[in-house]
């Protein structure tokens, strides 16, 4: 049977076509650190190989009259020694290919824009890659990868197979505390901050709340510390994507997820992390029932349905779907993805250090994954004030859970941020916006330092 030439975007993949050319492209970035250097023509016959078992992934953005769509590239892409800043835009022409492949050291990266596929597509494309790249380096032979999709299954628009306009529910939401503050969107800080999975557990279930629930929480107390006084009745509100694959009959590696809300209001107490990873844990469990993602899903795609919509030229969809996506953005503080635990075939995972995943954003994101022992938390920040990150930190810590952390910019440039924030944070003293303080325990800066 003859290969598809092009594919239609799904519902997720339109919203973000309207960012087509932008510098606000959303692009998932995973990473493998290895125990030996990459070799550079191993993994590029490893990603001929990848490519041919996923080819919807080897595409580029094209604009017909009504919508945009994806078609097939004409040419394999190759690798290239890592050149270009982390998550750095895709789309820039109409022959860009929308997924990108690089090494430096001992390190393999795949960068794929959410046009193409969201977290748990890419990564079985990442598994497949880094699975073909291992055999070959190392003679492994037999290794076969979890995914057996077909071609149709893979490029299935699933949110169009399962929507169901008669169940879709509006999402009501409280009044949200956003974050405020400098931003550098061109130049955001990438940061991967690793702790030990087994401490991160115990530390959980201490509190009697999952792994999720507790990150989750330690996030939010976060961004409470940080809160002005006069803010403190509104909602911090997290969305959490959620694969709606386990709900539904789909192998497809196109976007295929919903969104579970936690809200969180401070007040003017200052609850421990352990009674807000409860609260989190409750809210959790009702928001990711199938019932509730189904409606929030059907929601979703209910827009791209309307027929006047549909009957719109494409710059007019542009603008509406953009608006859409902005309004959105505006009912949230921030968003924690959880891919689970990354498992890797015993043969191949000895050659694996590390695996991280991070995304870029406009605000703060959480990307949390985990392989063997390594908790990997890949977090973004377009904010020059890194005290929300210094606080998510500083939780672990104070809790006897060392750290290690990874970041994409020299002391030179981390000094420049704390000196914009310094400067900012004069600028709100003398508007009386200064922070609520908070009175949980918070470690030395020499603590801090170790993590």
């Amino acid at each position: 049977m003859a290969r598809a030439t092009w594919y239609r975007l799904d519902n997720v993949g339109k919203f973000y076509s309207s960012q087509a050319g932008s510098s606000a492209q959303t692009v998932f970035r995973y990473s493998a650190d290895l125990v030996d250097d990459v070799d550079p023509d191993l993994l590029q016959r490893a990603l001929e190989k990848t490519v041919d078992t996923f080819p919807s992934f080897n595409v580029c953005l094209r604009s017909g009259m009504f919508w945009h769509y994806l078609e097939q590239a004409s040419e394999m892409p190759s690798v290239s020694l890592e050149n270009l800043p982390i998550c750095y835009g895709l789309h820039v022409h109409a022959k860009s290919v929308l997924f990108r492949t690089s090494y430096y050291h001992s390190r393999i990266n795949l960068e794929v824009s959410h046009m193409v596929s969201d977290g748990r597509g890419t990564l079985s494309f990442f598994k497949a890659l880094l699975y073909a790249y291992l055999q070959e380096r190392y003679g492994v032979e037999g290794v076969e990868t979890d995914y057996d999709g077909s071609d149709h299954q893979k490029s299935e628009d699933s949110f169009d197979k399962y929507f169901e306009r008669d169940k879709a529910a509006p999402t009501h939401a409280p009044k949200v505390y956003r974050l405020s503050g400098w931003r550098d969107i061109a130049d955001p800080t990438f940061m991967e901050y690793h702790l030990p999975v087994q401490q991160v557990l115990d530390l959980a279930r201490s509190y009697g709340v999952s792994l999720t629930s507790l990150v989750i929480a330690v996030v939010l107390c976060a961004i409470r510390t940080e809160m002005p006084q006069r803010d403190r009745h509104r909602a911090i509100r997290l969305d959490i994507p959620v694969d709606l694959r386990q709900f539904f009959e789909s192998a497809t590696t196109k976007n295929f997820f919903g969104l579970a809300y936690v809200s969180y209001v401070p007040g003017d107490e200052n609850e421990p992390v352990s009674a807000v990873a409860a609260q989190v844990q409750a809210q959790l469990k009702v928001a990711t029932e199938a019932e509730n993602l189904k409606s929030r899903m059907n929601r979703m795609i209910a827009l791209e349905k309307n027929p006047l919509l549909r009957l719109a030229p494409l710059f007019v969809k542009d603008l509406v779907l953009g608006l859409a996506d902005w309004l959105v953005a505006r009912e949230t503080t921030t968003t924690v993805s959880s891919l689970g635990p990354i498992r890797i075939d015993e043969r191949l995972a000895p050659f694996v250090r590390t695996i991280n995943v991070l995304t870029s954003t406009n605000g703060i994101n959480f990307m949390v994954c985990s392989f063997d022992d390594d908790l990997s938390i890949g977090i973004t920040s377009a904010y020059s004030n890194p005290d929300v990150i210094k606080n998510f930190c500083r939780f672990f810590t104070s809790n006897g859970i060392e750290g290690l952390i990874n970041i994409n910019k020299t002391s030179k440039e981390v000094a420049e941020d704390r000196l914009e924030t310094r400067f900012e944070a004069s600028v709100k003293r003398l508007g009386g916006q200064a922070s609520a303080q908070s009175d949980e325990p918070v470690p030395s800066d020499e603590d801090g330092a170790r993590v």
